[in-house]
C-alpha cells in the first residue's frame, strides 16, 4: 500500500459521551473522520489496533470494529491483513497537516519591537539554504576534517558524565572558555581570563544578549551603513534607534560631536573586515572610536568577522587589545572557521559586564549544548582548529584568485570588481541599468547565488552590486560559474531575459 507509515496515529483525546443519545460507534466515526479531515491523522498513518484502543480507552471491540468498517466503506480507511488499518493515502480532499480552523483576516497585534524585526528581514531569509556557487557567508565545508571531529565526538560521547549531562554553566563549558582565551591570544593578541568569556550560539545570540543588557527603548545605536540587516534586527528587537554611519574606504568614521549620534548608547563596528564592503579600519581611526566611547559613556561592540582570513598581510590587533577604558565588547564565532550550523560563538566582555551577561544568558537559553562545547574544546586544544584554518586559508587564496582571474579574462563591461583584502567575498558593482535586487532572481534561475548590496544599506543610495562568496565554491568550478553569471548580466542588459 503506497504511503504507509508504521507510526501510530495520535489519539490522546479520544473521549466518548456514554450518556448521549448518539451511539458510541457513530461518535467514534465522527471523531476519527474529523481528525482525518483536519490533518491531525495523516494519510497513510496507521491506526492503533482495536485491542490497544479497548485497553487504553475502554471501548468495546464491537464498537471499534463497527466504526472502522464504516470509515472503510466511506473510503477514509484501508485495512491490510497482517499489517493493520491505515488512513487511505489516496482519499481525495485530504490536506495533511492543515486543520480546518478558520483564521482571522486581521494581522496579529505585534509589539513595536516584534513589528520592527518582522519588517526588517527580507522574505528570502526564511527560504531553505541551498549551497551553490557564490553563496556568501558559507565556508569551505567540503574541507571540514570529518574524521578528526568524529573521533573527538566519539571519545566525548563515551565519557559523558554528570558535568556534561546536567545544566551547563551560564558562561559556558569551563575547558572551552580556557581554550578560547588561548585561541584569541595566539590569533588576535587579545588577553583575557576565562571569567570574561561567555559562550553563545553564535554572533547573533551574542548581539541579542548585549542589546538586551544595555539598551532601553529609544536608546541610539550607531551602525555602519551598509551593514547586516539581521544585526540591525537584533537592536531593533530591543527597542534601539538605529543611527547610520556612512562607511568609507577605511570603515566608519566617528561622527562629529553635536550630530544625531549624541547620546548613543552603543556603536556596532566590524573593523577588521567591514561587512559587507570589506574595508579594514586603520589604527588611528580605531583609537578615535575608543575615545568616543569614553566621552559618551557608551559601549563599542567589535564584531571580529572573518579575522582569520586576510589576503594582504597580517590583520591588525583587535580594538579590544588597545582599549584601556574597558568599553569594548568583543564578539566572534566559530561558524565561519568551521561550519555555520555548529552554532558556537563567544563574547569577551569587560569585567564589569561579564557576570550580567552570564546572568542574562542563564534566564534566556542557558547557553549552548555542553557536549558540543566539550568537542570543540578538545578540537582547539589539540591544535586541529589552527591546522584547519591554515588549510582553509590556502584554499581561499586559490578560490579568490580564480574568481578575480575569471572576471579579468571575461572583462565584462557591466561588472567592476572590488578586490577586498579580507573576508570570503568580493563585490561586483553593477550599472544602474542592472538593479541588484532584480538580478537575484535571474541568477537564481541559472543556479548562481548572490546577495544584493543595496539590501544592506539604510540611508545610502549609491551602492548597487552583488556580494559573491568564494568560500564554498571549488576553484575548478569558479570559471564556468563566472562565465554563466556574466552571460546572465549581458542577456538581461540586452533584454534577452
Amino acid at each position: 500500500m503506497p504511503g504507509q507509515t508504521k507510526h501510530f496515529a495520535p489519539l490522546p483525546f479520544l473521549k466518548l459521551d456514554r450518556e448521549a443519545g448518539t451511539p458510541l460507534y457513530l461518535q467514534l466515526v465522527q471523531h476519527l473522520r474529523r481528525m482525518i479531515q483536519n490533518g491531525e491523522i495523516k494519510p497513510g498513518q496507521k491506526l492503533p489496533s482495536t485491542r490497544w484502543l479497548r485497553e487504553h480507552h475502554g471501548i468495546a471491540r464491537s464498537t471499534l470494529v463497527a466504526a472502522f468498517e464504516q470509515l472503510t466503506s466511506e473510503g477514509y480507511l484501508q485495512s491490510q491483513t497482517g499489517s493493520g488499518t491505515f488512513v487511505n493515502p489516496e482519499f481525495p480532499g485530504l490536506n495533511p497537516g492543515v486543520r480546518n480552523v478558520p483564521e482571522t483576516t486581521l494581522p496579529p497585534r505585534l509589539s513595536k519591537r516584534g513589528q520592527a524585526v518582522t519588517e526588517g528581514l527580507d522574505s528570502s531569509y526564511f527560504d531553505p539554504v541551498m549551497v551553490r556557487p557564490f553563496l556568501a557567508n558559507i565556508p569551505a565545508i567540503d574541507l571540514f576534517p570529518h574524521k578528526i571531529w568524529g573521533r573527538i565526538e566519539n571519545r566525548i560521547r563515551n565519557r559523558l558524565d554528570s558535568t556534561m549531562m546536567a545544566y551547563g554553566q551560564p558562561g559556558g563549558f569551563a575547558p572551552l572558555r580556557e581554550a578560547i582565551c588561548d585561541y584569541v591570544l595566539n590569533r588576535r593578541g587579545l588577553k583575557c581570563s576565562p571569567s570574561q568569556v561567555i559562550v553563545t550560539t553564535g554572533s547573533q545570540q551574542s548581539l541579542n544578549l548585549i542589546a538586551a543588557l544595555l539598551l532601553n527603548p529609544g536608546d541610539k545605536v550607531l551602525m555602519e551603513d551598509p551593514s547586516s540587516p539581521v544585526v540591525r534586527a537584533s537592536f531593533l528587537a530591543q527597542g534601539g534607534a538605529i543611527v547610520p554611519v556612512p562607511v568609507t574606504e577605511t570603515g566608519a568614521a566617528v561622527p562629529t560631536d553635536g550630530a544625531d549620534s549624541d547620546g548613543a548608547r552603543l556603536a556596532y563596528l566590524t573593523p577588521s573586515c567591514q561587512y559587507p564592503l570589506g574595508a579594514v579600519m586603520p589604527i588611528a581611526q580605531r583609537l578615535d572610536w575608543m575615545d568616543w566611547t569614553r566621552r559618551n559613556d557608551a559601549w563599542l561592540i567589535e564584531d571580529d568577522l572573518d579575522n582569520e582570513f586576510m589576503f594582504g598581510g597580517r590583520p591588525d590587533p583587535a580594538i579590544y587589545c588597545d582599549d584601556h577604558h574597558a568599553r569594548t565588547i568583543y564578539v566572534s564565532s566559530f561558524n565561519n572557521a568551521l561550519f555555520p550550523s555548529l552554532r558556537l560563538g563567544f563574547i569577551i566582555a569587560p569585567r564589569a559586564l561579564a557576570r550580567p551577561l552570564m546572568a542574562l544568558s542563564a534566564v534566556t537559553d542557558r547557553g549552548p549544548n555542553t557536549w558540543l562545547q566539550a568537542v570543540l574544546a578538545e578540537f582547539i586544544e589539540q591544535g586541529h582548529l589552527n591546522t584547519h584554518i591554515r588549510r582553509m586559508h590556502s584554499a581561499y587564496t586559490r578560490r579568490r584568485k580564480a574568481m578575480i582571474d575569471s572576471f579579468a579574462r571575461i572583462a565584462n563591461p557591466l561588472v567592476t570588481l572590488h578586490k577586498n583584502t579580507s573576508g570570503l567575498r568580493v563585490i561586483a558593482d553593477l550599472p544602474a541599468s542592472l538593479p541588484d535586487t532584480k538580478m537575484l532572481d535571474v541568477l537564481d534561475a541559472h543556479g548562481v547565488a548572490a546577495y544584493a548590496l543595496s539590501y544592506y544599506c539604510m540611508q545610502r543610495q549609491d551602492l548597487n552590486g552583488l556580494l559573491l562568496g568564494f568560500g564554498c565554491t571549488h576553484e575548478d568550478d569558479i570559471p564556468a560559474a563566472i562565465a554563466g553569471l556574466c552571460s546572465c548580466l549581458s542577456d538581461f542588459n540586452n533584454n534577452k531575459i
